[in-house]
């Protein structure tokens, strides 16, 4: 491990040392009303009755596979809760919720639904969508079998709870390196039978509007909850308009005590323009601008002077699915689940500028899983025993045209791309002692992408097909020495295939086929962390990590088919050296402060890059330390209000770590950044059955002008501005039936 982790551990261990003398000597909290926690892992509530802090139940998470309660998972989990995923938020970008988990990343590049989010430095990589992790809704993958994940499927206010779960998880869920999310649906009940109506506006044109009803029928047996949203926002930027619909439903039928099928329907349909990216300059003193580098295009085809605008770049995605779950408890020690799910996409998505830059997807997509659950005990001691096997298949036509000032053109790319996963798993918790927990598991996983070329003349004919299958073990133990302390250590493997669009072939003229010299990522992480409860005041995790990565895949350009489009290749070694510290602490009673601290030393082990050695420099898009902090009070009256404060360090966009001596060049650095946000709001009930709630939120505060960044962006503009200062404001109604 290297100098500088060891000393950070130490410097950190030390300050935690420090807080829990210091919060072991404070007085407990009084008391006060609370609506909900705003904590995503304490579970606290005050009593005005009877003057007694009481603790609620323990919080459960489900992307373990089988419920857990966090604090006994082996591993760096987080868990944030409905309060704090749409308190005084618009609940528009998934990157709202994730601010205060340790470790997590996650930045909006073009708008609300075009969030990059990166796991201990996994997805950084991508320019669209997120890689690298697995992306779960009810437990259902979102996530498609080549490992890609578009976001705007997602609605926030169904949303429950968001589950995350940091490190490698292959041994459950197959090529994936950095993580899992899982967003859990909201579910209608007998005791909470509502409608709820919410709108929200904004700086840039920004409108939103939601209905959303829950309840339950035939006697509490048939539980109901519907959400529809529809967002229509000018955008920040020029050319940067977004409009999206989205559905979420979910039914649930209980057949009798032991048994219930499920049925969740997901809708979406995002019309998104896009802004382009800038120079470095570009982005300082003109931020809301539409791109302005002109790109070459093919001879006699559009003068090199044709603005960006002309070519009207956008992104329009249709797409649902309906799935169906049926769970069993057979007997007292042995349950079973079985999942399937159908979908269709379709994308209509002009680019700019360069042959071959009006690309269309149509697809169909489905997938099943069982899942068998065990809990005889094992020489009378606790076991848990979990089996299951996945599948998902999606097959897509691709075709891809020149975009003629937004308009098809000639039909360059003609596909059929077939993508296909599947695996089994093996996972047993053993309990030798009270406090003691051995877990280990496997998974065999296979990946199998195949195109068929339908116009073999251009470009050659580039119909391939490309196999992978690999075995990921994983194993750990769970110390449990009292409530504020539960210690874990864990080794696991992950195993992660290029995406469809990673592999595109820089040995073709047009990009097409499957790339031969690009191969999965594999890493092997090590893991030692502690978290735990101090009285009913304090949450804290902390986690110390390793990960050590073969061929990790970099993304880079060149000329030829990548000098526009990024293509990939695979570094030899690297190692991820980090750690995470989250803190909840309510000191009085109504007063949440929530702080989470990153630090990455991500390095090149073994990397040669175009004749140079880059060996123990820094990997690209990684700040090496981020520091959250978000409080907020609520009184007895319903008045709450606080702020969020934001730090990231500066990051290198290319591989070489070098800054060019031009100001406006693109291998300068992405600056370091601090943002600070303030949120205000009323909740109230009148007349006994309607609530009302008034917020706000100033975003931005002091103007800052701050960017996400491109990696090895070559001779194209690599910088995406965050908007500057922002406000927002709604009201929500509802009405309680019961």
């Amino acid at each position: 491990m290297s100098v500088r982790l060891c000393k950070a551990t130490t410097i950190l261990s030390s300050t935690f040392l420090l807080t829990f003398l210091l919060v072991s000597f404070l007085p407990s909290p009084g008391n006060s009303e609370t609506r909900e926690d705003h904590s995503p892992q304490l579970a606290l509530a005050a009593n005005a009755e009877d003057d007694a802090v009481e603790t609620l139940d323990p919080v459960v998470v489900t992307a373990t596979r089988t419920p857990k309660v966090l604090t006994q998972v082996p591993g760096a989990v987080s868990s944030i809760n409905q309060t704090q995923i749409q308190r005084a938020n618009p609940a528009t970008g998934l990157d709202e919720t994730l601010r205060v988990v340790p470790g997590v990343f996650a930045e909006r590049r073009f708008g609300p639904d075009d969030v990059r989010i990166s796991i201990r430095g996994t997805g950084q990589r991508a320019n669209f969508g997120v890689r690298g992790i697995r992306v779960l809704i009810d437990g259902i993958p979102l996530t498609e079998p080549d490992g890609q994940t578009r976001l705007e499927p997602i609605d926030l206010d169904a949303i429950s709870r968001v589950e995350v779960l940091r490190g490698p998880n292959s041994a459950l869920y197959g090529n994936a390196s950095a993580g899992v999310l899982n967003y859990v649906i909201e579910e209608g009940s007998a005791d909470n039978v509502y409608a709820e109506q919410r709108f929200t506006f904004g700086a840039y044109n920004f409108f939103k509007s939601r209905f959303k009803t829950a309840g339950a029928l035939l006697k509490d047996n048939l539980s109901y909850m519907g959400s529809y949203s529809y967002v229509d926002a000018g955008g920040y930027r020029r050319n940067s308009t977004v409009k999206n619909h989205r559905f979420f439903g979910k039914l649930k039928y209980r057949i009798d005590s032991d048994s219930d099928v499920s049925f969740i329907l997901t809708y979406s349909q995002p019309d998104i323009d896009i802004p382009g990216s800038l120079t470095k300059t570009q982005a300082e003193t003109n931020p809301r601008q539409i791109q302005q580098t002109l790109h070459a295009v093919p001879p006699a085809t559009f003068p090199r002077n044709t603005p960006y605008s002309a070519f009207r770049t956008a992104r329009r995605d249709k797409r649902w699915r309906p799935s169906l779950t049926y769970r069993n408890q057979l007997t007292q020690n042995q349950a079973i689940s079985l999942t399937g799910f159908f979908g269709t996409r379709r994308l209509d998505h002009p680019l700019c500028c360069f042959t071959g830059s009006y690309l269309t997807h149509k697809r169909i997509e489905w997938g099943s899983f069982i899942q068998y659950i065990n809990t005889v005990p094992i020489f009378g001691l606790p076991n848990r025993l979990i089996l299951g096997y996945d599948r998902q298949d999606q097959n897509t036509i691709t075709r891809n045209y020149d975009n003629v000032l937004g308009t098809k053109g000639m039909l360059r790319v003609y596909n059929q791309e077939r993508v296909y996963q599947d695996g089994f798993y093996l996972q047993d918790e053993f309990q030798i002692f009270e406090r003691l927990e051995i877990i280990g598991g496997v998974r065999y996983s296979r990946v199998r992408f195949k195109i068929h070329d339908n116009i073999p003349t251009v470009g050659g004919n580039t119909s391939s097909r490309r196999n992978f299958s690999e075995w990921t073990p994983s194993g750990g133990l769970r110390l449990s020495l009292a409530k504020w302390a539960n210690l874990y250590v864990t080794v696991s493997q992950s195993f992660e295939t290029p995406t469809g669009t990673e592999f595109r072939n820089p040995n073709n003229p047009t990009g097409s086929g499957l790339n031969p010299g690009v191969d999965p990522q594999k890493s092997t992480n090590y893991e030692l962390g502690v978290k735990g409860e101090m009285g009913n005041q304090v949450f804290y995790e902390f986690a110390v990590y390793r990960q050590r990565f073969k061929d990790e895949l970099i993304p880079f350009n060149a000329p030829g088919p990548c000098f526009f489009v990024q293509c990939f290749r695979n570094a030899g070694k690297s190692d991820h050296d980090g750690f995470e510290f989250g803190l909840a602490y309510r000191p009085i009673p109504g007063l949440q402060i929530q702080g989470a601290y990153t630090y990455t030393d991500y390095r090149f082990k073994k990397y040669t890059v175009n004749g140079i050695d880059v060996s123990g420099r820094r990997l690209p898009g990684i700040p090496e330390h981020r520091l959250v902090i978000d409080a907020t009070y609520e009184h007895t009256s319903g008045i709450y209000g606080g702020f969020e404060w934001l730090y990231q360090t500066d990051y290198f966009l290319n591989d070489t770590n070098q800054v060019s001596p031009t100001p406006g060049a693109n291998d300068q650095k992405n600056p370091s950044y601090t943002v600070t946000n303030l949120k205000a709001g009323y909740h109230t009930t009148v007349l006994e059955s309607w609530e009302l709630e008034l917020f706000s939120r100033l975003d931005n505060i002091f103007d800052a002008n701050y960017f996400t960044a491109r990696l090895n962006p070559g001779t194209s503009p690599a910088f995406s501005p965050f908007p500057g200062r922002n406000v927002f404001g709604g009201v929500s109604v509802r009405y309680n039936f019961n």
